[in-house]
């Protein structure tokens, strides 16, 4: 005769069964980290606000001796190349874009991009596309200019970065908070909508 043995499972072996099966609860932020997020959101912005203004229009001429730099110190293979095939191509100078086919062009993109980051992290509006943007163009920084400078610096912008990617941030002192909601319903019947509402 076989004994069923569940019916004989020692008690912390009950426990432990039942404890693989349960779902932790989702971690939830009180209004002073919720806050605390913002007031980090709204301060990553302002700087790369504040980086808008040594690369303006119309030549970005500050931003050139940066890629200059990320050409010859690039810590990934390759990417030195890339800056010289594109960023630099026809470039006769290296302390001005002189010559230059395709620097002013590419200069004005990555202007433009920073100039997103800052208004989405500011202002709290799809505040995850702008965490993602600022990812992306913080690598870029850190692949190419960590070994000029103090080597955490961008290692501290690229996380920074990843944090506002992964936390709503924007739904305090933000458009996101006025915009989830209403992305969210719409998104019941509108694909637009829906995918909208991944990025706030």
């Amino acid at each position: 005769m076989s004994i069923s043995s569940s019916a004989h499972k020692p008690k912390g072996a009950a426990a432990t069964g039942a404890g693989e099966g349960a779902v932790a609860p989702p971690i939830t932020l009180s209004e002073r980290s919720s806050t605390g997020l913002a007031l980090l959101r709204i301060l990553v912005g302002y700087l790369w606000f504040q980086q808008l203004f040594w690369k303006l229009l119309p030549t970005f001429a500050g931003l050139y001796r940066y890629v200059v730099r990320e050409s010859q110190h690039a810590i990934l293979p390759g990417y030195g190349a890339l800056l010289q095939h594109t960023f630099l191509a026809g470039c006769s100078s290296l302390s001005s874009p002189v010559g230059c086919t395709a620097f002013v062009p590419l200069a004005a993109c990555v202007w433009t991009a920073e100039l997103l980051v800052a208004i989405s992290l500011l202002f709290g509006l799809f505040t995850r596309f702008g965490a993602i943007l600022a990812t992306v163009l913080s690598v870029q920084l850190y692949v190419g200019l960590a070994y000029t400078e103090w080597i955490w610096t961008y290692g501290m912008l690229v996380l920074l970065a990843l944090v506002l990617v992964a936390v709503p941030a924007g739904r305090r002192l933000g458009v996101d908070l006025w915009l989830a909601p209403r992305l969210q319903a719409a998104g019941q019947h509108h694909r637009v909508a829906r995918i909208a509402s991944w990025f706030v």
